[in-house]
């Protein structure tokens, strides 16, 4: 009798072991509307025979440990299967394997998951289960690091974590955007940056490679002293005498420039001359030739631009004015000489002829003409006199010395 109760006991311990079940892994999270494998494997006693298989997951108000039953995922006897998950899961149906696939998931089958076994002997629900939790788009980027304000400055250590709402995946590769192009280098779901610098400021998103999903953009705000300061002139021209001109320091700075200072160096001197963000010249003199630079300061710290040479040239407006005075005075030489020129020739005499006789010119009325007289018919010959007084010539002839010169009386004989 002794013999057979340690016999059976032997007999119970033996199947007791034989009963397993086993999940891979415990906890699983996938993507919204995607498919999950519940991997398991069972074993029962060799002289058992199996009646029932099935998954099942506890309701809310239920122990969670697997030992209530509350909604049938997949049964053996597909009438048994709750409404919610017809036609959504594939069982593996092969020796020992009891992998069950579930398609289409939501938050709504977020849970316990546990495989039950029943035999014609006994039956088994293996303890654990498999927790499924769902990842809910978009993809979020979450930003921490060691300061306790959570203000992040240049030389800090900042890590960037791409997750979703209540679980992210481990599913790969993940993408990074930063400022909407993506950084090849990160693949990992965690972006680290041992030593973060102004170079780093900008704003980051995650998401999937080769998915359209990505993360809404988040701001990596990494503050620093200004950097990159320099000056731009703005002039309508060239800088000369007369012209204004505006100079602008400009860098690049977080949080933002709060003061700017401007000096002069002149003569091995340096002097302030503004502090604004802009110093303006309204009318350029060579009093404003000089070195200048500008200084900017924010709450990290300060930095000078580089120096700027400013040299102010002559004006042309000036250059002009000369020339055309210098034309007008030409101008008005050349006429005064021209005029002296026509007033001297005026006022000398003009030389006499001394060998060419003077044309005799006839201006003299003549008093008496001398006619035909219509008595002249006859054959014989006529004589008819005729006198013609010429009055003085007024022309250059030269004058005779006879007192009759003034009262001339010429005869004229004509035969007829």
């Amino acid at each position: 009798m002794f013999f057979i109760s340690i016999l059976l006991q032997l007999s119970l311990s033996a199947a007791l072991a034989s009963w397993s079940v086993s999940y891979k892994p415990h906890s699983i999270c996938v993507f919204e509307r995607s498919s999950v494998d519940f991997t398991c494997s069972f074993d029962y006693p060799s002289f058992h025979t199996i009646k029932t298989t099935k998954w099942f997951r506890p309701r809310k108000h239920q122990k969670q440990d697997g030992s209530q039953q509350g909604i049938s995922v997949h049964h053996s006897e597909a009438a048994e299967i709750d409404q919610l998950y017809k036609n959504r899961t594939v069982y593996a149906n092969q020796e020992k394997n009891c992998s069950l696939q579930l398609h289409n998931v939501s938050k709504s089958d977020i849970g316990k998951y546990f495989f039950r076994l029943e035999t014609n002997f006994g039956k088994n629900t293996g303890s654990g289960g498999i927790y499924l939790n769902i990842a809910v788009l978009p993809f979020r980027v979450t930003v921490t690091t060691q300061k306790m304000n959570g203000r992040i400055h240049e030389g800090d250590h900042v890590t960037l974590r791409c997750s979703t709402e209540n679980c992210t995946p481990e599913q790969g590769p993940f993408a990074w955007f930063k400022n909407q192009l993506l950084l090849p280098q990160a693949t990992e779901k965690e972006l680290r940056i041992s030593s973060v610098s102004h170079n780093d400021f900008g704003n980051y998103s995650c998401g999937l490679k080769n998915s359209p999903s990505s993360a809404d953009e988040i701001l990596l705000d990494v503050r620093y002293r200004p950097k990159n300061v320099e000056i731009t002139i703005l002039t309508s021209g060239k800088i000369e005498q007369g012209n204004s001109l505006t100079l602008i320091c400009k860098s690049n700075a977080n949080p933002a420039v709060t003061n700017y200072t401007w000096f002069r160096i002149r003569d091995a001197n340096i002097s302030s001359i503004g502090f604004d963000c802009e110093f303006s010249i309204k009318a350029a003199s060579q009093k404003d030739d000089g070195q200048y630079f500008c200084m900017a300061k924010n709450d990290m710290g300060s930095q000078n631009s580089t120096i700027v040479a400013l040299k102010v040239e002559g004006s042309n407006r000036h250059f002009l004015l000369s020339a055309t005075a210098l034309l007008f005075f030409v101008i008005a030489v050349l006429l005064v000489l021209f005029g002296l020129n026509i007033r001297r020739k005026q006022f000398t005499p003009k030389k006499q002829p001394t060998k060419q006789t003077p044309a005799v010119t006839v201006t003299e009325e003549i008093y008496e003409n001398l006619r035909k007289s219509p008595e002249s018919e006859e054959s014989h010959t006529n004589l008819i006199y005729a006198d013609l007084n010429l009055p003085s010539s007024t022309s250059d002839r030269p004058h005779s010395n006879s007192q009759e010169a003034d009262a001339v009386v010429y005869s004229l004989l004509i035969y007829k």
